[in-house]
């Protein structure tokens, strides 16, 4: 592998750097009380009742909704510690991402006002798997471009 560029370093060093307060803003997401949780993910809510108009049930588009935004909220996580390590194989981003997600629902199990899931790791884990391959996309993408050149 050649000596990495400054610009490389620099990118992974702002992904790490950004890895912090994403981790400090997923904490407070799945950590707070579920009152004080509703504020920040409300719109999952808001959002199945607009499908209501749709004709699509509250109960089966919430869950759905949910599903999607905890996908959602793991794509930085996987990309970011791509970023950040990128020698780190595909399936060690997506077992950090599993292990991180395990780790918030065996918190909740403490949490009165919290529900810890299966679904809640599942679509976590493949969240991280997304921001992976987002990045191992964009990768793959500069160095088509770079060998064209």
């Amino acid at each position: 592998m050649p000596f990495p560029t400054d610009r490389r370093l620099r990118l992974r060093s702002a992904a790490r750097v950004l890895l912090l307060p994403y981790l400090v803003a997923l904490g407070l997401i799945v950590w707070l009380p579920g009152q004080d949780a509703e504020a920040v993910t409300g719109v999952v809510a808001t959002m199945a009742r607009m499908l209501e108009g749709w004709g699509v049930p509250f109960d089966v588009g919430y869950p759905v909704l949910e599903f999607i935004a905890n996908i959602a909220l793991f794509v930085p996580f996987g990309a970011l510690v791509a970023m950040a390590w990128p020698a780190l194989q595909a399936w060690k981003v997506i077992a950090a991402g599993a292990a991180t997600s395990i780790l918030i629902e065996v918190v909740q199990i403490a949490l009165p006002t919290r529900f810890p899931t299966v679904s809640d790791v599942i679509a976590n884990t493949l969240g991280a798997a997304v921001g992976f391959a987002v990045v191992a996309m964009l990768r793959r993408r500069r160095k088509v471009g770079a060998a064209a050149s």
